[in-house]
């Protein structure tokens, strides 16, 4: 397969791309220490992420209704997509019908290469700096926790890749006016923080 199909250099068809990965966190329960995945969608070209859920199970059941909500998730959001990496875990195998169904091409990198879904990797590694300082005490805390890190990615991280812009609309302070006291915005027990500037009135 040529390596050409895994080129995303310009902006244009960066702004129509989309990834999806998974990863495994172990979460304490009454029943011990259990596995579970989590599956979330990164668009490329305003790094904005959407953590699509977690499992204990993951069948195929599961994901083809994660690929059904992703495609009402576009539908509602107006956010494009052409095109969807990922990997060849088999647990897409019925991911790709349905969004295939609805005009997306699934583009499925080599082999033993995450390189080529370099932006969803670089996405876990933020995640695991998070998630590898805290003990998650049964699902809905990894819930709570995952979506306070998408929050915090979409609404308070800037993106050096895109000129430090912030994922969804964020207004900065005017650098010109003067600063009267610089607030922390800290969650998650200060793994999350973000410095909000007030303005002199």
């Amino acid at each position: 397969m040529p390596t050409a199909e895994f080129s995303c250099s310009s902006a244009s068809s960066l702004d129509v791309t989309w990834a999806a990965d998974f990863f495994t966190e172990e979460v304490w329960t009454l029943g011990g220490w259990v596995t579970f995945y989590v599956l979330f969608f990164i668009h490329l070209g305003t790094r904005r992420v959407l953590v699509a859920g977690c499992t204990p199970h993951r069948n195929g059941d599961w994901t083809a209704q994660q690929a059904r909500n992703f495609s009402m998730f576009l539908g509602e959001s107006g956010l494009p997509c052409r095109d969807l990496i990922h990997d060849r875990d088999s647990v897409f195998m019925p991911f790709d019908p349905i969004t295939r169904a609805d005009g997306i091409e699934v583009i499925r990198t080599p082999p033993m290469a995450p390189q080529c879904n370099a932006f969803a990797e670089r996405h876990v590694r933020e995640i695991r700096e998070t998630l590898d300082s805290l003990i998650l005490l049964g699902e809905s805390h990894l819930r709570h926790v995952l979506k306070s890190i998408e929050a915090f990615h979409n609404h308070r991280r800037p993106h050096q890749g895109i000129a430090n812009v912030i994922s969804i609309s964020f207004d900065y302070p005017d650098r010109a006016a003067e600063v009267k006291q610089v607030e922390l915005e800290s969650g998650l027990g200060g793994l999350l923080n973000h410095y909000r500037v007030r303005e002199a009135a």
